[in-house]
């Protein structure tokens, strides 16, 4: 398994599932493809450079990213005003970086067997948590913890969550107005159509939606937030890894992805 704990010294790790009350579904153990020792610090951790190179395409990010979609399908599945509940949510969410903390904390509670201590939240913050609990259909089985009824839909949220909680406060405004812009769906698509060299031309209709000046600064944003440089030239874009990128790349496109497959179109 794989944990993306906050701009903390071995973010992305593999613990053992041995006693965990709640042993997560073959599909998120999949997501170890996500798994390099210490990557978010890779100061500390010289192998974690290899996974990312600097001033890579963001083509670099297709093989990994490929897998996403199964590891995003439980969400796909869901009925539309399931989906539509969640994404509302998730994009509030983002507003506000204590609840996202919160949220954070609650998977990894329910994921060890504990119950979620919101003891520090307010009572209308406590509602808002233990609803979008509600609609991952996660109930109280007894007074001590929650049992995920679905639990490829729980894991693909926690990796949706782990993604979220991992990113800057910055990054996470930027992936909000991302969304109510509309352009996650051709973010999600650069990746797969950006030349060896990062470029994509802007006569691409996947890409059309960033011909408009106001959004591409947006993303740009977005992007630069995440160690990722994008530029405009005449009729292309062209998106490549700034020096020592990090993971920061590769868990804003599990932010994206998640978004994309509750329908963030």
């Amino acid at each position: 398994e794989f944990c993306l704990l906050d701009e903390q010294q071995g973010g992305f790790e593999k613990e053992s599932t041995e006693g965990s009350a709640y042993p997560h579904s073959v599909q998120f153990r999949d997501a170890s493809f996500l798994y390099q020792p210490d990557a978010v610090d890779n100061e500390m951790y010289s192998g974690a450079k290899i996974l990312i190179p600097s001033d890579a395409s963001i083509s670099i990010l297709k093989q990994d990213l490929s897998r996403l979609r199964t590891q995003f399908q439980p969400f796909v599945k869901l009925p539309e005003d399931k989906q539509r509940a969640l994404y509302k949510t998730l994009c509030e969410l983002l507003l506000h970086e204590e609840m996202v903390t919160a949220l954070g904390d609650m998977f990894d509670d329910i994921c060890t067997g504990d119950k979620p201590d919101l003891e520090e939240l307010k009572l209308e913050q406590q509602r808002d948590l233990l609803d979008f609990l509600q609609l991952l259909g996660c109930s109280l089985q007894s007074k001590q913890k929650y049992q995920p009824q679905d639990e490829e839909l729980f894991s693909a949220a926690h990796l949706l969550i782990s993604a979220i909680s991992e990113l800057p406060d910055d990054t996470l405004v930027l992936l909000r107005a991302c969304c109510d812009l509309q352009v996650v769906p051709a973010l999600c698509c650069l990746p797969n159509v950006a030349s060896a060299d990062g470029t994509v031309a802007l006569s691409n209709p996947l890409a059309a939606t960033l011909t408009d000046r106001g959004r591409f600064e947006v993303v740009q944003r977005l992007f630069a937030s995440s160690n990722i440089n994008l530029e405009m030239a005449e009729s292309s874009v062209k998106a490549v890894t700034m020096k020592e990128p990090r993971f920061f790349p590769l868990v804003l496109y599990v932010a994206l992805y998640g978004f994309h497959a509750l329908g963030g179109n």
